[in-house]
């Protein structure tokens, strides 16, 4: 699943930290902001950007945060107590190397190409914005060929790292396109531009006192086409250490005569570096809590003792979210670049949302009830 050993180890230090904080009659999320680290824990290397405390202070300020009761069970709404719970999001930020192709056709459309496949976490809407955006052409008239295996080598789906891998080599490769097309403008012997000075921009080629859109001058001078490949390396840094982080804030309801837990609100605050695409990355976000509020009060498996076989395993007995499990979600980025990643700036965010968002449910059904549950899923008959 998304976030594999993140998502579980998050639950037990972010409910140790709710523990800790109620020990030392602190507010968990001022315990949280003593602990923000400057550099990483283990490495002692410098972060290469890092916003939390931003996260939290932002997060707090939009999601009423200082209306917390510090007594558990103290806030009710007739039959439901109510209680509010947060915390911290963080997943690694890396970036690979990989391979990009971009082709400039006559037809006035520009193809990028590359292995990576798009599993509908947008990277096909990514590569797309990024070569429209270098090109200085309409989005519309870009085309993503991704997941071909006789296309250059780029990133593949995982490790919440596609974005953050592909993006620099799309870019590096729109720009040797746009070299590709003004060397052919200057040197072909049928071309207005022979012997000129010649500019690639807002996708049309030209010199002195004339330019014309790349398409136009490609079916004048009858060549389909001129391609480029580009390859951005891994990143060299070793100076720095690169995640990103993220900070969530709940509301759960907890019914005072059946224990029924619900949750009616939710914001995530990203620091994720720069977003090329808000709908995307959001729709990523908002992914990962959905799986985290499943894993916090829905997802279980049962092993039968005598067969070591599964006893829930069918979608009947399995449960995960449906849409009326899931609450309102709010999610903001700080969109700040991280230029010491890449020039894109850009980081993971794809399991950034589930890391997390269990124990924030666990924070704030103890703030509801006064009850620690340490084991999930966090079901009714363990808050009766």
């Amino acid at each position: 699943m998304r976030a594999p050993g993140e998502s579980n180890g998050s639950f037990a230090l972010e409910s140790a930290m709710d523990e800790l904080a109620a020990e030392l009659g602190m507010d968990p999320l001022d315990l949280r902001r003593k602990n923000d680290t400057p550099v990483h824990p283990a490495g002692g290397l410098p972060w290469s950007g890092k916003h939390l405390a931003e996260c939290y202070t932002l997060g707090a300020e939009r999601f009423g945060w200082s209306r917390r009761s510090s007594r558990p069970g103290a806030v009710t709404d007739g039959d439901w107590q109510v209680g509010l719970g947060m915390a911290t999001a963080t997943y690694g930020a890396g970036r690979g190397q990989a391979s990009i192709r971009v082709r400039l056709c006559a037809d006035g459309r520009a193809v990028v190409s590359g292995t990576g496949a798009d599993l509908g976490t947008g990277q096909s809407t990514v590569c797309a914005l990024l070569a429209a955006d270098s090109l200085g052409i309409p989005v519309g008239r870009v085309v993503p060929e991704l997941g071909d295996s006789a296309t250059p080598p780029a990133a593949n789906a995982g490790g919440s790292g596609s974005t953050s891998t592909n993006g620099p080599a799309v870019l590096l490769a729109a720009g040797a396109a746009k070299e590709a097309m003004v060397k052919l403008a200057a040197e072909h012997e049928k071309s207005p531009f022979h012997g000129q000075e010649v500019t690639f921009s807002a996708g049309e080629v030209g010199g002195p006192g004339r330019m014309m859109p790349f398409g136009e001058l490609l079916t004048l001078l009858d060549v389909p086409a001129v391609e480029a490949m580009a390859t951005s390396p891994r990143n060299p840094g070793r100076d720095h250490a690169f995640r990103s982080f993220g900070a969530h804030f709940c509301e759960v309801r907890v019914n005072r005569w059946t224990g029924e837990p619900r949750i009616t609100r939710w914001l995530c605050v990203v620091d994720a570096g720069t977003i090329v695409n808000a709908r995307t990355a959001r729709s990523q976000i908002v992914g990962g809590i959905v799986m985290g509020i499943g894993q916090a009060l829905l997802e279980e498996l049962r092993i039968e003792p005598e067969t070591g076989r599964f006893g829930n395993a069918t979608m009947a007995d399995y449960l995960v979210p449906v849409n009326a499990d899931i609450p309102p979600i709010d999610v903001e980025f700080l969109n700040y670049p991280d230029t010491l990643l890449s020039d894109l700036g850009a980081r993971g965010i794809g399991e950034l949302g589930i890391v997390g968002a269990a124990a924030a449910v666990a924070n704030a059904v103890h703030n509801a009830t006064g009850k620690r549950i340490r084991d999930l899923p966090i079901t009714l008959d363990k808050l009766l």
